[in-house]
């Protein structure tokens, strides 16, 4: 084991060292998915493009963040965490560096967020596999509970202080915000992440690949506990993409105000982080997710019973979050905690299709289906029965394993 590794923890308290180090590698992604939200409709009037194409610069950033992951996984496993985060971040700062010099130009900005996703895709990958490197059983659950705050109060967090900015400032001061910002964490990144590969680096074996994700996706254990996070990251995009013209354009808020607006739902998310870490060692997976499930339910009738009001969408998208907050932990749990090996791998496949299907379906839905308070509720209440469905199923898969 190489002598910078962050070791797994006896059982004891938690170590937060490498909690930290992949709190920190997971925002860098994260920031960049929701940034840029509240400016959508500035962007939109400045540039003179339909409000179906400004989404372009949501889609390929999610498209270019979810197929990458497909490249690191693999690398970092092979080649060790370090190398991958330095090489990834490097060109999200290069497509930063040119959505901020040519905001004036639409072409240069979808290209320049396509470059921003290639480069995010190190993020997620490497925060959930420093994570596992470094910890396991509870510690791990409790290490995961942490990330779900940070992978899912980001995207709310961040528009924030993306409507704060584009309010204050002006929308193309958002890109510089960001430059800024990535610009320190892979300053500090270079100085003070360690190596928290378990093993000793190897050769990548491109031909070895193919055949590690053509057996994950085969893997029913994988897949299942993989789609739970899915479909509820296809939620929160949906949410948090169609908010901005809901509020703004049909209601009247600023982009300050929204974001200001959009500090409440976080709450939502802490909460539901502090009910799984209250109840993780006395309920199940299983009721846990159940649990989360039936909010979700009253989050989709409360949007379907209610007149569209500020209250009613930002209520409903709380309760969303308190949601999240307890599925997202325990699906990456499922997913990673019975695999020592391979974990960037079995990140990289998960977190690539989480963003794929996001980013195509989430453009779409809003584009088509999801336009009002209505048919969000309606939107909430079908990802709750596929969740539901998607449950059994791997609560089958998990009994087949345990069985066997």
């Amino acid at each position: 084991m190489n002598k910078n590794n962050i070791s797994a923890l006896p059982a004891g308290r938690l170590n937060k060292t490498p909690l930290l180090l992949a709190m920190m590698i997971i925002a860098t992604g994260q920031v960049g998915v929701s940034i840029y939200l509240p400016s959508l409709p500035l962007i939109s009037q400045d540039l003179g493009v339909s409000p179906a194409d400004v989404q372009l610069l949501v889609t390929l950033f999610l498209v270019g963040f979810g197929g990458s992951q497909l490249f690191y996984g693999p690398l970092s496993d092979a080649l060790g965490r370090r190398p991958i985060f330095i090489l990834g971040q490097g060109i999200y700062l290069l497509g930063t560096v040119l959505c901020f010099s040519m905001t004036d130009n639409f072409t240069a900005l979808v290209l320049g967020r396509l470059l921003q996703g290639l480069g995010a895709g190190s993020a997620s990958v490497l925060g959930r596999s420093v994570l596992r490197d470094s910890y396991s059983g509870h510690h791990l659950t409790k290490a995961m509970s942490y990330i779900s705050i940070t992978a899912s109060i980001l995207p709310i967090l961040a528009p924030v202080m993306g409507g704060w900015i584009a309010w204050h400032f002006s929308w193309q001061w958002v890109f510089g915000f960001v430059l800024i910002y990535l610009s320190c964490i892979l300053t500090i990144g270079y100085f003070i992440l360690p190596e928290t590969l378990p093993y000793k680096p190897q050769k990548f074996s491109f031909t070895q690949t193919l055949r590690d994700y053509g057996s994950l996706f085969s893997n029913a254990q994988v897949i299942s506990s993989a789609s739970l996070n899915w479909v509820s990251y296809l939620g929160s995009l949906v949410s948090v993409s169609l908010l901005p013209f809901l509020l703004q354009e049909g209601l009247g808020l600023t982009t300050a105000e929204y974001g200001q607006v959009m500090i409440i739902p976080s709450a939502g998310l802490m909460i539901g982080s502090f009910i799984l870490n209250s109840l993780n060692k006395r309920c199940s997976v299983d009721i846990l997710i159940g649990i989360a499930l039936g909010i979700m339910t009253l989050s989709g009738l409360w949007l379907i019973s209610f007149d569209t009001s500020l209250f009613s969408l930002v209520f409903a998208f709380t309760l969303l979050a308190v949601a999240q907050g307890i599925t997202f932990p325990l699906s990456i749990n499922l997913l990673l905690a019975p695999h020592t090996k391979k974990v960037g791998t079995i990140s990289a496949l998960s977190g690539s299709i989480q963003m794929g299907l996001a980013g195509v379906f989430g453009g779409y839905l809003v584009k088509s289906w999801v336009t009002n308070q209505h048919s969000l509720g309606v939107f909430y209440l079908t990802i709750t029965l596929i969740m539901f469905f998607v449950l059994l199923w791997n609560k089958r898969v998990r009994s087949l394993i345990n069985d066997g």
